[in-house]
């Protein structure tokens, strides 16, 4: 299998996305969301305004940081832990934006009748998260980085 190939796999495996946002006030934080794809290179999330990553998303004007990780149970060494990294860009998709049905349909069909409650509560905000750049990092040794569309042209990085 070729590095593009695990990377894309291990991308389709992930459920959740670990989000790096920052306030106004430069306070970081950090959280786990889940997400769909809704086209190459394009992520959404769904989220409620009670959280603090929502109130930072709503006042980004820039990228936030995204991050995919293996799960410990699978990884027999922490310090050669597979995962992407992702610099995201990202945009909301107000309630009455005809694509913001066509995203939770995505939600609902990857999560399950949750997302039709969620749907209905007007806390609830809904975010397009495009990928600038990114790093597949496989594991020692195996590091790659990406623009654009994850997994895709990947260049090898090579340390000092």
């Amino acid at each position: 299998m070729s590095v593009s190939q695990a990377c894309r796999k291990f991308f389709e495996s992930r459920k959740s996305l670990i989000l790096g946002t920052l306030s106004d006030e430069g306070v970081l934080e950090t959280s786990a969301t889940p997400f769909v794809v809704i086209e190459e290179g394009e992520l959404a999330i769904f989220v409620s305004e009670l959280s603090a990553h929502t109130q930072n998303l709503l006042h980004s004007t820039g990228l936030v940081s995204g991050l995919l990780v293996a799960d410990e149970s699978e990884t027999p060494e922490m310090f050669a832990r597979e995962r992407i990294s992702l610099q995201l860009q990202v945009s909301h998709i107000g309630q009455d934006d005809a694509e913001r049905d066509r995203i939770l349909d995505l939600f609902s069909q990857r999560f399950g009748e949750v997302v039709d409650v969620l749907r209905g509560l007007p806390d609830f905000h809904c975010f397009k998260l495009k990928v600038a750049q990114g790093r597949y990092i496989q594991g020692f040794g195996s590091a790659h980085a990406f623009e654009g569309c994850p997994c895709r042209d990947m260049k090898g990085i090579k340390g000092r």
